[in-house]
């Protein structure tokens, strides 16, 4: 009996482990639509934070229209453009690459979105838990 009731527990614990903050489809690679924070949630975490918010619907160099926020506080920023195209958003990640030199935390064409983020403190203020990437990106510590 107290074989069983260890064995259940055991099984109780490892769903719990395996699907308690996942952040990776069923196949077991990252899910982006789990790691970049929803649009809304980001805006208002980086407010609470005292970041500025603009929003645009153009990149530098693109005549692509995109929805694009970039949030700024001093010298802490995020610039992030959601839902692109696989294609647009390997156009936006180049970019990117061009507009942010080596002065950032992390860049990255994840899935859909493309983000640069200043420090590790604004990409957790702004809702990421995770640096899994299903694409590109470069970290400087």
């Amino acid at each position: 009996m107290k074989r069983l009731i260890a064995i259940i527990i055991s099984a109780l614990l490892l769903v719990c482990f395996v699907g308690c903050g996942d952040s990776t489809n069923t196949n077991g690679v990252p899910d982006p639509d789990k790691i970049v924070p929803k649009r809304e949630i980001l805006i208002e975490n980086l407010e609470d934070k005292g970041y500025q918010i603009k929003t645009q619907t153009t990149v530098e160099g693109s005549d692509l229209v995109v929805d694009r926020v970039i949030a700024q506080k001093e010298s802490k920023f995020i610039d992030i453009v959601y839902g692109l195209s696989a294609e647009d958003s390997a156009k936006i990640f180049e970019l990117y690459c061009e507009l942010y030199s080596d002065d950032y935390y992390i860049l990255a064409q994840n899935g859909n979105y493309v983000y640069c983020v200043s420090d590790k403190k604004t990409f957790k203020n702004a809702g990421f838990t995770t640096t899994d990437n299903v694409g590109v990106q470069y970290i400087n510590n």
